[in-house]
C-alpha cells in the first residue's frame, strides 16, 4: 500500500505519455514527465514523495516537501482563500492550513509552525497549527541527557516550547539561554530532566564551534586582546560575549589547549 505524505521505493511497471507509472505491488501511481529522472526505465526503481493532486488523486513527486506527514516544519503562508491559508512546503500544490487547524488569524508571509497531518474526513494532507494535540505526553524511550532534535513552536513567559524529535513536547527556560531564539529555530539539545509527570526541561546546545569563531573574531577586533578572564564578572562576559561564565570559561578552555589564545592574569590573547 502507498505511503501517503511519506517517501515510496516504487518500481517503474509501464511508460505513458504523462510519465512513468511505478507501483508498490499492490497500487499504481503516476510520477509525471518532468519528474521522471534520466534513462529510467522498465522494473528500475525510484524513490518518490505521494501526495494528492488537486482532484485528490494519489500523485508521485521526486521534489522534497519541508515536512512529512507527522512532522512539524516553519512554513510560508502564501495565500488566503475562502478554505483556509496555503502554505509553501516545497511541492508545487501549496498545503493547506483549514480555518478550524489555524490558532491565529494568517496573512500572507506570515512565517508559522504548523503539523502535516491527515484530514479525518477527507483523507487529504494538511497541516495544523494545533501543534500540541499531534505531540505524546511522557518521555516514552528518552533519557535525562540524550541529544535531541528541536523545533521552537511557541515563546512563553518562562521560555521557548519545543518540539523534541517530531514526538514529544519539551521547555527550553528562557535563562538558560544566550543566543537569540525565534519560533521555528531547529537545533541540537540535550534533556536536562524529566519530571514525575513526563513533561521534560531541555537544554538548548550552544554551537561550540561557532561560539569559539566569534571569541576569535572578537579577539581580532580588539587588537589581540581583551580583559576578559574566569575572574571576570558573569554580567560582564555576557554582555560582550553572549554566554554564561560557565560556558565562557568552557570555550577558551578549549581555544588555549589548541593553541589558538593565551590566558593570562589581565585576561585574553590571541596567538
Amino acid at each position: 500500500m502507498l505511503a501517503l505524505g511519506k517517501w515510496n521505493t516504487l518500481k517503474v511497471v509501464r511508460e505513458s505519455p504523462q510519465g512513468l507509472y511505478l507501483s508498490d505491488g499492490d497500487e499504481d501511481v503516476l510520477l509525471p514527465n518532468k519528474y521522471v529522472p534520466q534513462n529510467k526505465k522498465i522494473e528500475d526503481e525510484i524513490d518518490v514523495f505521494i501526495y494528492k493532486d488537486s482532484a485528490q488523486r494519489p500523485i508521485a513527486t521526486t521534489l522534497k516537501p519541508l515536512a512529512e506527514l507527522h512532522q512539524a516544519r516553519l512554513f510560508e503562508v502564501m495565500q488566503i482563500t475562502e478554505v483556509g491559508a496555503f502554505v509553501d512546503w516545497g511541492l508545487e500544490k501549496e498545503l493547506l492550513i483549514p480555518f478550524s487547524e489555524q490558532t491565529d488569524e494568517l496573512e500572507v508571509g506570515d512565517l508559522i509552525v504548523a503539523y502535516v497531518t491527515l484530514d479525518p474526513k477527507t483523507e487529504r494532507i494538511v497541516a495544523s497549527m494545533h501543534i500540541e494535540s499531534f505531540l505524546k505526553t511522557g518521555s516514552g524511550d528518552l533519557k535525562e541527557g540524550q541529544e535531541v532534535d528541536l523545533l521552537i513552536y511557541r515563546i512563553t513567559d518562562l521560555g521557548y516550547e519545543v518540539v523534541i524529535n517530531q514526538k514529544y513536547k519539551g521547555l527550553v527556560y528562557e535563562n538558560t539561554v544566550f543566543d537569540p531564539l525565534d519560533i521555528g529555530m531547529e537545533g541540537k539539545g540535550k534533556i536536562k530532566s524529566i519530571r514525575a509527570d513526563g513533561k521534560m526541561d531541555v537544554q538548548w546546545k550552544i554551537e561550540k564551534e561557532e561560539k569559539q569563531k566569534e571569541i576569535l573574531e572578537l579577539l581580532r577586533d580588539h587588537n589581540g586582546f581583551m580583559p576578559y578572564h574566569d575572574k571576570s564578572k558573569p554580567d560582564e562576559i555576557y554582555d560582550v560575549f553572549g554566554l554564561s561564565k560557565k560556558e565562557f570559561k568552557r570555550q577558551i578552555g578549549h581555544l588555549y589547549k589548541v593553541k589558538k589564545i593565551q590566558i593570562k592574569e589581565d585576561g585574553i590573547y590571541l596567538v
